[in-house]
């Protein structure tokens, strides 16, 4: 179904209108003119993308590169244009040397190859000058590239690379970059009248010998008898993380495992030419674009509608960087804008991908309509509604928010992200999000695209990271709001029978967990104002609040005690400790006793979801206290504006 789909969604986007051209990233340009001599004293780098390069629409070769010694048409590497190793000290054992060498060579004559026989057949005058300049650096050594450190390293043991001198006289090291050739201001590889018409009729003419040489068979992705069946999957897909630079392939056979009935290779599952031309190329092109493709550490998710575009933009931008109000917006009117009954009708796809070197691993595959998608949609974001504790808008020096202030970004996010994106919610199991596992991610996906819920086995790292956080900022960890609205969706989406439905601001239940740590929360604030909000060091709730989550009746008997100290101290600074010890009784009376009089009864172990339901109660005891403080400043700030004459 998978690559069946993918299939019409090339057809459906004219993904195959001219496979010949593909969008490359180019990062150096050799200035050259009618002669084929340098213009200047080195290349040009094109602007884009850091140590990448510019796009450009480039010729694509239809030939299998894993073989090695095949080049691409005008844009290609250091080895097929210069024909230089990208790493002469790599130890290599002498075959090994001798192959890499021999394939180095191959590869740099068939690039040249190409261009000499697209000169003959175009009669280009760039293409004359591309060959003399070709013919000069094969006499001469090349002044404008060399290998070793950089010049004025200091360094010994520093690793060798390439130089290439640039043409304001600057020298940058080189990484896996691709050169073209630009003749008196124009790069040949855009000459629309000419070089890139031979190029599609070449390419045309590679498909044409593959598909005469090819077997014939039953296509089992379309269905088709009698086609020509594809020998390998290309081109490789680009994009998916954990895969090598130049792509992998999602289809595999070459392992002597994958033999059956007689059948090896691809013939022991049968896949016409075009069938894997219009996939592999659906693929990269989903992965390619930004409103139908995300990347989150070790994960990439494609989705698509099969007829609406429409549909695919809206869900990118609002699991990308969902912001705040147009969540409210769409939680208000979900289907403004939109025709329910096109929705009903028009089929919704995602595939969550994730890369192991060559290979690319499907982890999951969904089917459903545009209408179901948009409508868990809406739930995904109901169940992660939550109250926010209102933040101080103090900054660091230099106007830089510090961390735990609104907008800062977590410790381990590596870029600033709304609180609701998938990443920041991924990101909430793990410290820095390189240690993100592709698992939690696809999940996620899975909860917003599918109403599906997450594993209750992530709320360990998610407690781990708060309990970690608490420790190490203190209560601004609490400013954060992506744990705990991810932590509520998990806990309601996996509620046990008779379990409390958690709410996204402070509820009445007697869920002794909830009440434990709201209870928790009363104690730290009440501690805070003893200290007159100055408390240096780590106070009740960064100290105790592991235990207290797992084992609340080894703690809170002490935490009460201690807190006769704070109120005591708050009666003598105020006078009375009236509120405070209403607040106390208000969570206390939810923990009943087990005979009257008795003291209040704590549990003696909390499982995985309890701990869950304790870190919500904390936290959401927390929000409602700061919200009445700040409801407290803004009337008495309101009562002192009225009062001036």
């Amino acid at each position: 179904m998978l690559l069946n789909a993918l299939c019409q969604f090339a057809y459906s986007r004219k993904i195959l209108d001219d496979l010949a051209f593909e969008n490359k990233a180019i990062r150096w340009v050799i200035p050259l003119d009618q002669n084929g001599n340098l213009v200047s004293s080195g290349l040009i780098e094109t602007e884009g993308e850091k140590n990448r390069g510019k796009e450009f629409s480039a010729p694509r070769t239809s030939r299998a590169k894993d073989a090695g010694g095949i080049a691409e048409f005008l844009a290609d590497g250091l080895t097929a244009v210069f024909g230089l190793d990208t790493e002469p000290d790599k130890k290599l054992t002498e075959k090994q040397r001798r192959d890499r060498d021999a394939n180095n060579t191959k590869k740099h004559k068939d690039f040249w190859r190409q261009i000499q026989e697209a000169t003959i057949k175009t009669d280009s005058l760039a293409l004359y000058a591309v060959l003399a300049f070709h013919d000069s650096f094969r006499q001469a050594p090349l002044h404008f590239i060399r290998y070793g450190v950089k010049a004025d390293s200091k360094n010994p043991n520093e690793k060798k690379k390439w130089w290439l001198r640039c043409a304001d006289g600057t020298e940058k090291s080189m990484g896996p970059d691709a050169f073209t050739f630009q003749v008196d201001g124009d790069l040949p590889l855009q000459d629309e009248e000419n070089i890139r018409p031979h190029w599609r009729t070449v390419f045309e003419e590679e498909v044409s010998s593959k598909t005469q040489e090819a077997r014939r068979g039953v296509c089992l992705v379309t269905g088709r008898e009698d086609v020509p069946i594809a020998t390998t999957h290309l081109p490789k897909i680009k994009g998916v993380p954990g895969t090598q630079a130049f792509g992998a392939a999602i289809v595999s056979f070459d392992k002597p495992s994958f033999t059956s009935y007689g059948f090896d290779q691809s013939f022991n599952a049968p896949v016409s030419l075009e069938a894997v031309s219009a996939y592999c190329n659906a693929l990269r092109a989903l992965l390619s674009r930004e409103d139908h493709s995300i990347i989150i550490g070790a994960t990439a998710l494609c989705f698509w509608a099969k007829e609406s575009e429409d549909a695919t933009s809206f869900l990118a931008r609002m699991l990308r960087r969902p912001d705040p109000l147009a969540v409210v917006d769409f939680l208000k009117a979900p289907w403004s804008g939109i025709d329910r009954n096109v929705a009903k009708l028009d089929q919704f796809y995602s595939v969550t991908l994730c890369g192991n070197a060559g290979r690319i691993a499907v982890r999951h595959w969904m089917q459903t309509t545009v209408e179901a998608a948009r409508e868990n949609f809406v739930q995904w974001f109901h169940d992660l509604e939550i109250d926010e504790i209102p933040m101080p808008e103090s900054r660091g020096k230099k106007g830089k928010k510090k961390s735990g202030e609104r907008g800062a970004p977590l410790e381990n996010d590596t870029e600033k992200m709304p609180p609701l994106a998938v990443f920041r919610l991924a990101c909430t199991t793990v410290r820095e999000a390189k240690d993100l596992r592709p698992e939690v991610p696809a999940q996620l996906y899975q909860a917003a695209l599918e109403g599906a819920a997450p594993s209750i086995l992530l709320i360990k790292p998610i407690l781990n990271r708060l309990e970690a956080d608490l420790q190490r900022f203190g209560m601004k960890t609490l400013f954060h709001i992506s744990r705990f609205a991810l932590l509520k969706l998990i806990l309601n989406r996996n509620r046990k029978e008779g379990g409390p439905m958690i709410e996204p601001k402070v509820f009445e239940t007697d869920d002794k967990a909830y009440n434990c740590g709201r209870l928790l929360a009363v104690l730290a604030e009440i501690q805070a104002k003893a200290h007159d909000y100055q408390l240096s060091g780590a106070g009740v709730a960064e100290r105790y609040f592991g235990t207290a989550s797992v084992s609340p009746a080894s703690v809170f008997p002490l935490l009460l005690r201690l807190n006769r100290h704070h109120l005591d101290k708050i009666r003598k600074a105020s006078g009375s400790a009236w509120n405070q010890e209403g607040n106390i009784q208000e969570v206390l009376c939810r923990l009943a006793p087990e005979a009257a009089g008795a003291p209040p009864q704590f549990p003696r172990h909390l499982d995985l979801q309890a701990q869950g339901r304790f870190a919500i109660g904390f936290y959401q005891q927390k929000a409602e206290v700061e919200k009445r403080k700040e409801a407290a400043r803004q009337n008495k700030a309101n009562a002192s504006k009225g009062a001036t004459p």
